[in-house]
């Protein structure tokens, strides 16, 4: 048979687990040096113009 769960433990267990993988991703933030966040605002730079790109010459290419 299935396993019994008790649902307030794993609501407290989920909860707990959402709260580490928040607060792992916060100190990766956190701990970046000035050129890391430099580097990363350059390539989401990028990654906006290809994508601007890519609509502008979606949008041409549509017969009128």
């Amino acid at each position: 048979m299935g396993e019994i769960v008790i649902l307030q433990e794993y609501r407290k267990r989920r909860k707990s687990d959402q709260k580490l993988q928040e607060a792992g991703g916060i100190s990766a933030v956190q701990s970046s040096t000035k050129r890391d966040m430099k580097q990363q605002a350059i390539e989401k730079e990028k990654a906006e113009q290809v994508c601007m790109t890519s609509r502008i010459e979606q949008d041409t290419e549509e017969p009128a």
